[in-house]
């Protein structure tokens, strides 16, 4: 069956999640005594169904972290081409359920793969920011993100990340091996009452949330706050 299609035989789906939940049980060890990892609100994610992931984007981390909160279900992520390049990495974050998506210009075979997994009632994660954050706060959601929204007719679960843009910058080459990391899921938006507003005023929403939750993130890890121009929601 072909790699590129989101429908699987029940032997791969089988291996996948074999291999998922391995992997999630042993980083989940590796962040809980590396960085005192912690989670909240897991329970907001609905067990089945489409739903969209939305979260705020500060490291190489982010889809692991994601994942480490999450013990009910698995999800699909949009990841830019260049990890593909290699062929272990790729296969392994193929079976991870990785869908490759050409950074800075619109990929509409990569639409069309989120929108199936939507579609087959798969969770889908994306970081409608594009690209890590410079500074730890949360930066300017995609429009594009509003246009998935609206054709999958998908609930969106906000999520927040914290700790990560100081464990591993994007001006780091290597992480941090001491630090503190959580994540923080909020309750899902209804995808009618979102698409019911202006995309801008939909999308400012999801960011507010979401910045807001990395925040009290921030207060509960205890960790060095940004400074007062900095910690203001991007608009």
């Amino acid at each position: 069956m072909n790699s590129n299609n989101i429908k699987i035989s029940r032997f791969t789906l089988r291996w996948r999640q074999i291999v998922w939940w391995t992997l999630r049980a042993i980083l989940y060890v590796w962040f809980r005594m590396t960085y005192r990892f912690q989670a909240w609100g897991g329970d907001n994610i609905p067990n089945s169904g489409p739903v969209l992931l939305l979260s705020n984007h500060q490291s190489f981390f982010d889809p692991i972290i994601v994942g480490l909160g999450i013990n009910r279900r698995r999800f699909y992520a949009m990841a830019r081409s260049g990890l593909f390049n290699n062929w272990f990495f790729s296969a392994l974050i193929r079976t991870l359920n990785a869908i490759p998506v050409e950074r800075g210009e619109s990929d509409i075979a990569a639409m069309r793969k989120c929108l199936e997994a939507l579609d087959l009632n798969h969770a889908l994660l994306i970081f409608p920011e594009g690209t890590r954050t410079d500074n730890g706060t949360t930066k300017h959601f995609a429009t594009g993100t509003m246009l998935l929204i609206k054709r999958s007719k998908a609930d969106v679960v906000p999520v927040a990340i914290e700790g990560a843009y100081h464990v591993w910058s994007k001006t780091r080459k290597y992480p941090k091996l001491t630090g503190r990391i959580g994540v923080m899921y909020g309750r899902p938006l209804a995808a009618k009452d979102l698409i019911a507003l202006e995309p801008a005023e939909a999308l400012q929403k999801i960011q507010d949330q979401v910045e807001q939750m990395r925040q009290e993130l921030n207060k509960m890890l205890v960790l060095p706050n940004q400074s007062a121009s900095d910690s203001e929601i991007n608009r």
